[in-house]
């Protein structure tokens, strides 16, 4: 019995063994723990960081092969099959990552120098148009040639990467020549492109001669249709669409000159770009002096108008109760006109304004409370309004626009309002008559004609005369003649 304590303190420290026995393998299999590609990225960057891997790696599965099957420990035996096995798996996974990595890293590289490649043979293929294209081209060709030398180291450090993928992979990568050929027609392009910008400065010198006697013609041609049609003095006695349309072309003569104005900016640019004499294109000048002569003289009547036109655009059945605000617009232009300088634009717009003053005191018959569709119909008529014209349609622009035949038919307005009036009034006095007749029950009463024949007679005869009268009085008292009121009887009842 005094030999078992030895024997479990012996099997206690055998177990011990047993149980450590794995601690040789630990830095084997270290590798699987770690993100191996994102390792590789962040160290390795030559193809000689890659190689000497590569050698360590191999070293490394030498030594993996001389690794024991089994591990004996006195009486037990520790089969290592399955750990060798997962020391091969990472080994070969480290492997593979090293390729994939070399071959990722080659390919982002040729990439990167593809899509240089191409987008500076297409800015090299571009023929510059002007001198400011001119010098950002030979701003990029410092650029690419700058970018040119970088990438020809990088181009050398992947030449190696691809050796190296040669060897420990059998093969490379197709697309690699194809870039050198793209490099080549690259290069030959960029010595080339120098020339090629001389050669275009040269023809943009003639494009700016040809560009400075294109202008002279053109000031030529504006300065001919300004002087033949701007506006003479007798314009100002025209009507407002003959006014409108003068500004109109004063605007699109500015429009024009503006143009020009832009074009010889332009010119001088390039002239002092090019080493040129800049051009004298006074008459530009003195058409810009003409045209602002007209736009400050004239364009006040564009003011006017816009302002005019603010109110015109309202509806006529909203605006008929605001025809205060037309009041004070006339107001506040005839004050302002007045207070500045006078010229004969001023004098016109005063004409404009005492005139459309007597149209706004003829408004209040065009209001239309009490007319009827056939009255607005008559009015449109002998207004001059459009055919097809309709109160809910009518715009105070529309009224504007006839005006004068507002002011000439005034007393015809008159009359129209009267009898629309008179026509109402008439309706409600025959409304009320008929009211009554249909309520009044007659009292009659027993009466034997003196030819002794029997009658019916109403009591109340006189009352009744009475409310009738007191109707037709109604009626009378619109003061209308007789002639008149027959006529508006008519109206009413048809």
């Amino acid at each position: 019995m005094h030999l078992l304590p030895s024997v479990y303190e012996k099997a206690e420290q055998l177990m011990q063994k047993v149980e450590t026995c794995d601690a040789i393998f630990v830095d084997w299999l270290v590798i699987s723990q770690v993100d191996l590609e994102e390792l590789i990225e962040e160290n390795l960057k030559t193809a000689a960081d890659w190689e000497s891997q590569f050698k360590i790696l191999k070293a490394k599965a030498r030594e993996a092969e001389r690794l024991p099957h089994e591990l004996k420990f006195e009486c037990i035996l520790v089969s290592t099959a399955g750990v060798k096995t997962a020391i091969e798996d990472a080994i070969q996974r480290l492997y593979d990552a090293l390729t994939w990595t070399l071959r990722h890293s080659i390919s982002t590289t040729s990439t990167s120098i593809s899509t240089f490649l191409s987008q500076a043979i297409e800015v090299l293929n571009t023929v510059p148009g002007s001198l400011d294209e001119v010098a950002e081209a030979n701003a990029k060709h410092v650029i690419f040639a700058e970018t040119n030398r970088q990438l020809k180291m990088e181009w050398k450090v992947m030449e190696e990467q691809l050796t190296l993928l040669r060897s420990v992979a059998g093969q490379g990568m197709e697309q690699i020549d194809n870039l050198e050929q793209t490099w080549d027609r690259f290069e030959l392009m960029l010595d080339a492109h120098q020339g090629v910008i001389k050669e275009q400065v040269e023809a943009l010198k003639t494009n700016v001669e040809t560009s400075i006697k294109g202008m002279k013609d053109e000031a030529e041609k504006l300065k001919a249709r300004w002087d033949q049609f701007k506006p003479r003095s007798d314009a100002l006695q025209g009507d407002r669409d003959e006014m409108l349309k003068a500004i109109q072309f004063i605007k699109e003569k500015r429009v024009q000159w503006q143009e020009l104005s832009d074009g010889r900016e332009k010119i001088e640019k390039e002239c002092g770009q090019f080493g040129l004499e800049p051009p004298k294109l006074d008459l530009i000048d003195e058409i810009d002096d003409d045209i602002k002569q007209f736009e400050d003289n004239w364009l006040i009547y564009e003011m006017f108008n816009n302002d005019l036109d603010t109110l015109s655009q309202e509806e006529w059945i909203v605006f008929r109760s605001k025809t205060y605000l037309f009041d004070e617009f006339l107001g506040k232009w005839m004050e302002k006109l007045k207070g500045g300088s006078q010229t004969h634009m001023s004098v016109r717009l005063m004409k404009d304004v005492e005139h459309f003053k007597e149209v706004s005191s003829a408004l209040k018959f065009c209001r239309g409370d009490v007319l009827s569709a056939d009255h607005w119909h008559e009015m449109f008529r002998f207004l001059g309004l459009p055919r097809g014209t309709t109160i809910e349609k009518l715009k105070f622009a529309d009224l504007l626009s006839v005006s004068k035949a507002i002011i000439e038919n005034v007393d015809q307005l008159k009359q129209l309002n009267s009898r629309a009036q008179g026509e109402v009034a008439i309706r409600d006095a025959i409304q009320e008559l008929t009211l009554w007749a249909a309520q009044t029950e007659f009292t009659l009463a027993d009466y034997k004609h003196s030819n002794g024949q029997n009658l019916k007679i109403i009591k109340e005869w006189k009352e009744s005369i009475n409310s009738v009268s007191l109707v037709f009085g109604v009626i009378l008292g619109l003061g209308l003649g007789i002639r008149y009121f027959w006529d508006i009887i008519i109206v009413v009842f048809c």
